[in-house]
């Protein structure tokens, strides 16, 4: 029997309903990143770690009395932005594509293969399951927070210093096709009337066909963004 305790720092104590200071008896030793992750805390949601005061690693193996102290995961930057939300992310997923971020969302994809996924195509991994960002194979993702689509917009952008980087309309929200400005005599596709009568400037998207324009979906969606990019950025 090994007995430890783990003293969680930043904001890990929401994950475990606000405690602080946990208490583990287990059955024999094991890793730090075993013992922090059996509290259901993602490995991805760590940040630093000691052991008995020092600096450790989440392979550094535990002893009987060990104190564990671990921070939160920090932001840091994403030089690839390419992700693949969980079936319970596709608003957020549309939102990611239209700041221009390469994101994958097929609410078809069981766990598994959105795993393969990530590790193949090297992506990002955004998620509000925990067992899933508990997958040794993930090396970076998010554990979601938020509820609405805008707030865990808020939680990407900070978390991986992108708010410097939208710029949409970028990406399909359709589809996640590359989007290629197009001047109006170049439009393979009807344009609406009413439209066509007074705006000169589209967007047609690469792979699936569809055409966007500067109306007032966009306008809200650009209004949206640019508000999360501002609380990203804000303290």
């Amino acid at each position: 029997m090994v007995t430890l305790r783990i003293v969680l720092h930043d904001d890990l104590a929401d994950l475990v309903g606000g405690r602080r200071d946990v208490v583990r008896r287990l059955p024999a030793p094991t890793s730090v990143k075993d013992a922090v992750e059996a509290l259901d805390i993602p490995h991805v949601e760590i940040g630093q770690v000691a052991l008995d005061g020092r600096p450790a690693t989440l392979t550094d193996r535990i002893h009987d009395g060990a104190r564990i102290d671990v921070r939160s995961a920090t932001p840091h930057d994403l030089a690839n932005a390419r992700f693949v939300c969980d079936q319970h992310l596709g608003k957020l997923a549309r939102l990611l594509r239209f700041c221009g971020f390469d994101t994958v969302w097929d609410r078809s994809l069981c766990e598994a293969a959105l795993a393969l996924l990530a590790i193949r195509e090297g992506r990002v991994v955004l998620s509000r399951h925990r067992a899933l960002l508990q997958r040794k194979a993930i090396t970076s993702g998010l554990l979601v927070r938020g509820d609405r689509a805008d707030d865990q917009l808020v939680e990407v952008l900070r978390r991986f210093r992108l708010a410097g980087r939208v710029a949409g309309p970028g990406r399909c929200t359709a589809c996640n096709g590359e989007l290629m400005a197009t001047a109006k005599a170049d439009v393979p596709v009807p344009i609406p009337p009413r439209t066509a009568a007074w705006l000169d400037d589209y967007w047609i998207c690469a792979r699936c066909g569809k055409l966007f324009w500067e109306g007032t979906h966009v306008e809200r969606l650009r209004r949206r963004v640019a508000a999360a990019a501002a609380r990203a950025t804000a303290g």
